[in-house]
């Protein structure tokens, strides 16, 4: 490996891990105001009371997307298609904008046995619905997860609108299911937008990111069971996100699934181009299949990265 491609990679870990401890920073500040002001709590819920009933408006973090938009959107990101993702290939060189960051996607390096479910490869996701760094991931999971299998119901959220990239728009896995013919694929979402307890972690889970959501997969044991997380058969895995949320900063559900069809569009070659570097890594635990997708232009350019 080359000094500048080492430098790229540092550079992007580096990158991970500050946009990784302001969130941990948002996070101690959150606590520590509601510790601070616990005493005038009485008093704020009396005021909450009455603000809701004379302007009832929710949050941005709270507005959900109406059926028409889910339905629209669903579609767009579902289908992007295959020139656009073969045109956007492994995405720009980082931190060009709209790069990927190099090496998102790291090879397990110890020997492990294959994750698999009813003899077909598993891929698990692990993460949360307040987390902006797996409000950008989802994107690109969904194109590629699409490639293999079909979704059914998905909806839109907001990340944060306390943490880092606060509103970022998404979507959740929370209550949704896939099907594929050629491997599984599990889901847990944490925590809700304001961070309550939605779904417990599982056995897997808790196994899996003990292994591999630690050093040498994240940057240091201070980031030991972030999310997002997602183990690929055993093989590969991402702690973090692949590319920058900020990216989606001000987009709407709309906009974000309009943009993934054009390749000249800077969200595109973000979420397209690591949709690609995931489809390489799931077609490398299917036996590259199916072969109209793993063979593509856009997959094998991705696949040199992992």
């Amino acid at each position: 490996m080359g000094k500048a491609e080492r430098n790229r990679q540092q550079r992007a870990r580096e990158s991970i891990a500050q946009q990784m401890a302001a969130s941990r920073r948002a996070e101690t500040r959150r606590r520590a105001f509601i510790a601070g002001g616990s005493i005038l709590a009485v008093l704020a819920i009396v005021v909450v009371f009455i603000v809701v009933k004379t302007l009832n408006k929710p949050s941005p973090a709270t507005v959900t997307a109406s059926s028409h938009v889910t339905t629209t959107v669903v579609q767009q990101v579902t289908s992007v298609p295959a020139a656009t993702l073969d045109k956007v290939a492994a995405g720009p060189v980082y931190p060009a904008p709209g790069s990927v960051y190099p090496h998102a996607i790291q090879t397990i390096a110890t020997s492990s046995t294959p994750l698999t479910s009813g003899g077909k490869p598993q891929v698990v996701y692990v993460g949360a619905e307040y987390c902006p760094f797996c409000a950008a991931e989802r994107w690109s999971l969904v194109v590629a997860l699409s490639r293999f299998g079909t979704f059914s119901g998905l909806h839109f959220i907001h990340s944060s609108s306390t943490d880092v990239n606060p509103n970022t728009p998404t979507l959740s896995f929370y209550k949704a299911s896939y099907t594929s013919k050629y491997l599984v694929f599990t889901t847990t979402e944490a925590q809700t937008v304001t961070k309550a307890t939605l779904q417990p972690l599982t056995a897997l889970d808790k196994q899996l990111m003990g292994k591999y959501d630690v050093p040498p997969y994240v940057p240091s044991a201070t980031y030991d069971g972030s999310f997002p997380f997602v183990d690929f058969g055993n093989k590969y895995v991402i702690a973090g996100a692949s590319y920058s949320p900020a990216l989606l900063a001000g987009l709407t559900w709309q906009q974000i699934g309009a943009d993934l069809a054009n390749p000249n569009n800077t969200v595109a070659k973000a979420i397209d181009g690591a949709a690609n570097h995931i489809t390489a890594a799931i077609c490398k635990i299917t036996s590259n299949q199916p072969a109209g997708v793993c063979g593509s232009a856009g997959v094998s350019a991705a696949s040199g990265s992992i």
